[in-house]
C-alpha cells in the first residue's frame, strides 16, 4: 500500500532547523575555543571547520569570514547575561547591565575580549566585526534608555548621550584592556554611580 502524500517542505523543515542549530553551535564553540586557546588571529575558517565538523561551504553561507565567527560566538555566549532590564530608574538600568557586563567578562570571558579589542587594532575584518555585532547593538540599547529618561524628564534634554555612553562603558573598556586594579562589581557599581551623580546635576530646579 502506497504512503500517504506528505504535505510540501514539512518534513525538510522539522528535520533541517535541528541540524541548523546543531551546526551554528557547534561552529560557534569551535571558534570560541580556538580564540580562546591560540588567540583570535589563529582562527580560520578551515581550522573551524576543521574542529566543528561543518563543512566550509556550510559555514560560509552564514558568516563571511573567521572575525565575524568570533564576535557571533561571543556575542551569543555573553549577550544574554548581560541584556538591558529595564530597572525604576536609568541610574539603575546601567548599573544593573554593567555589573553583569563585568560579572560575564571574569576569566575566560574577559581573557577573550581583551585579546580581541587588542587585534581589532591591526585586523580590519576583526575591527569591523567588533563593530557591528559587539559595539553598535549594545550602543544603540544604551542609546534607547537614554532617550527614554529623556523624555520623561528623569534626564535633562541637553545631556549627550554619546558623551554619557562613554564614560561609563569607556571606564570598564579602560580597566579591561590596562588591568592596573581589579574590575570589579563594587568598582562598576561605585564608577555608575558617581558619574550619574554629576549628570543629574544637570536637571533644570
Amino acid at each position: 500500500m502506497p504512503a500517504p502524500p506528505r504535505a510540501p517542505g514539512r518534513s525538510e523543515v522539522s528535520v533541517g532547523r535541528p541540524r541548523s542549530d546543531e551546526a551554528t553551535r557547534a561552529v560557534r564553540a569551535a571558534a570560541l575555543a580556538l580564540a580562546s586557546e591560540k588567540g583570535a588571529r589563529f582562527v580560520t575558517v578551515e581550522r573551524i571547520a576543521a574542529h566543528s565538523g561543518v563543512a566550509k561551504t556550510s559555514i560560509y553561507r552564514r558568516w563571511p569570514n573567521a572575525a565575524s565567527i568570533v564576535m557571533d560566538a561571543f556575542l551569543a555566549d555573553v549577550g544574554p547575561k548581560i541584556r538591558y532590564r529595564r530597572k525604576s530608574s536609568v541610574q539603575e538600568t546601567f548599573a544593573d547591565s554593567v555589573g553583569q557586563l563585568v560579572a560575564s567578562l571574569e576569566g575566560a570571558r574577559g581573557d577573550l575580549l581583551r585579546h580581541l579589542l587588542g587585534a581589532a587594532q591591526s585586523d580590519t575584518k576583526l575591527r569591523q566585526a567588533f563593530l557591528k555585532n559587539w559595539i553598535a547593538p549594545r550602543r544603540s540599547e544604551a542609546m534607547a534608555v537614554i532617550a527614554e529618561a529623556q523624555a520623561n524628564g528623569e534626564l535633562a534634554a541637553n545631556i549627550d548621550s554619546d558623551v554619557l555612553v562613554d564614560a561609563i562603558y569607556g571606564a570598564v573598556y579602560y580597566r579591561l584592556m590596562i588591568p592596573y586594579s581589579e574590575l570589579s562589581a563594587a568598582y562598576a557599581q561605585k564608577m555608575v554611580r558617581q558619574v550619574f551623580e554629576g549628570v543629574l546635576d544637570h536637571l533644570p530646579a
